[in-house]
């Protein structure tokens, strides 16, 4: 498991690397896309898809020939060569490793989260340190309306920090303003202010929140930052087209309003948290392209080139996970767990007695008393849980494919915990030990075979 969510990391980052790749000619051929914040929302969800657990398609499962056969008239050749390098040498349990880097992976995304939440209050002790204000005493009467609905979880506050205007909170929102607003014309002021408006009724402040606990989490995908600063960006030139929208000849105001906040704005060291009418991690060349845009809107992005784009990334991901699929990246079991617990073995591979007609035995028997749980030794999907599927010898069994060539059969079962079908972890309980099938007694039949041939089940197992 450990194994298969580190190697899914690994994809996950190269395949939004990838994503962001594909993206960068298409926001630089057409200006539009760029004012089109959803566009990385797809890009960052799409990332996450290599984390999802891979299907398993057109896999074709087979049933080996030697367990419909009777063992007294057909026998595999004991002689045979061993055919995996397990049978020759005790495999090397590098299981420990893969968890301890993945213990690594979720400590350091904790550690991120932790971060993000002490920031978190940093921001909130920041705002009650501020004054508070009423809203009429600097909103107009249309934007008073306009917040009306969010009275009981609005408020306006004032901070005499000189740092860009924001909005803070998540169900209750939080406008702070610098004091050098004052310092701004009327007109000036509701430009800003409209602009903060305008983020509090896109719900700008908790989609950041959200990307950005996403971007915790994910630390080791760098891409992600890309993303996360494409989006500010790209909301920023939302905002503004949306402002100027039924307002275009304030379009030179806005201009100076932007400029003179990037004159009076000399924000102190604080989260960075939320956005705002200028963003101090913003470069020259966004500014640039935000003034740009005041006096050469760019079209909105028409409905059927969004969903174009949105089913092309959501194919081309759907296709890489079906092709990672088939590629079956996963790695043959390394270790193996005992079926029962606490249990010797009454009889070994290849081991010859009267009641099988000296004929060698093609798995492990090991005495458990009826009841006894048994478990899958490793994960895989059930592929048969009845009596009548095998030869009639087995009783009540259950096989299960590993992958890989690897199958493993518990047989003489008393009952089922598990259906065919069904996809089992190590250790899962799949049945109860019984006296099913051709037996002298209680205990549970082990094999285990590689491409459809028994092979010794006593190198594999922790005997």
């Amino acid at each position: 498991m450990a194994q298969y969510l580190l190697l899914s990391m690994l994809l996950s980052v190269l395949w939004s690397a990838a994503l962001w790749g594909f993206s960068q000619p298409l926001l630089k051929k057409s200006r539009a896309m760029q004012q089109w914040p959803a566009l990385y929302w797809w890009l960052l969800a799409l990332s996450f898809l290599p984390l999802l657990p891979i299907p398993v398609l057109f896999k074709h499962w087979t049933i080996p020939s030697v367990l419909l056969q009777d063992t007294v008239h057909s026998v595999q050749v004991l002689a045979a060569q061993p055919m995996h390098p397990a049978l020759l040498s005790t495999p090397v349990n590098t299981g420990l490793y893969w968890q301890i880097a993945l213990a690594f992976v979720v400590t350091v995304s904790l550690i991120q989260l932790a971060r993000l939440a002490r920031q978190w209050q940093q921001l909130q002790q920041f705002i009650r340190h501020s004054t508070r204000l009423a809203p009429d005493s600097l909103f107009t009467a249309a934007q008073l309306q306009q917040i009306a609905p969010l009275a009981q979880r609005f408020t306006l506050r004032q901070t005499e920090a000189a740092i860009s205007p924001f909005i803070a909170g998540w169900s209750k929102l939080t406008l702070v303003v610098p004091a050098y607003i004052w310092q701004m014309s009327a007109q000036q002021r509701q430009l800003l202010l409209s602009h903060e408006l305008m983020h509090l009724q896109r719900r700008d402040p908790q989609q950041l929140l959200i990307m950005r606990m996403l971007i915790a989490l994910c630390w080791f995908n760098p891409v992600l930052q890309r993303i996360e600063a494409a989006f500010i960006r790209s909301m920023e030139l939302a905002v503004d087209k949306a402002v100027l929208a039924t307002q275009p000849q304030l379009a030179a105001l806005y201009g100076q309003t932007l400029l003179a906040s990037l004159t009076l704005n000399q924000p102190q060291k604080m989260p960075q948290l939320m956005p705002g009418f200028i963003q101090a991690s913003a470069d020259k060349q966004f500014y640039q392209q935000r003034l740009q845009q005041l006096f050469q809107p760019a079209a909105a992005v028409p409905l059927w080139q969004k969903w174009r784009t949105a089913i092309l990334l959501c194919c081309s991901t759907l296709l890489l996970n079906t092709a990672f699929a088939q590629l079956n990246f996963t790695t043959p079991p390394a270790t193996w767990q005992l079926p029962v617990s606490n249990v010797s073995v009454s009889s070994f591979y290849a081991e010859q007695h009267p009641f099988r007609d000296n004929r060698p035995h093609q798995g492990l028997d090991f005495a458990a008393q009826p009841g006894t749980t048994v478990k899958a030794a490793q994960k895989g999907r059930v592929l048969i849980t009845d009596d009548t599927s095998l030869h009639q010898r087995y009783g009540k069994v259950v096989l299960i494919d590993h992958g890989h060539g690897y199958q493993t059969l518990y047989a003489h079962l008393d009952g089922f915990d598990v259906v065919a079908g069904q996809t089992v972890e190590p250790g899962q309980p799949i049945g109860k030990v019984g006296a099913t099938g051709r037996v002298t007694g209680p205990h549970l039949h082990f094999e285990l075979l590689l491409h459809g041939k028994q092979q010794d089940p006593a190198p594999y197992l922790p005997l």
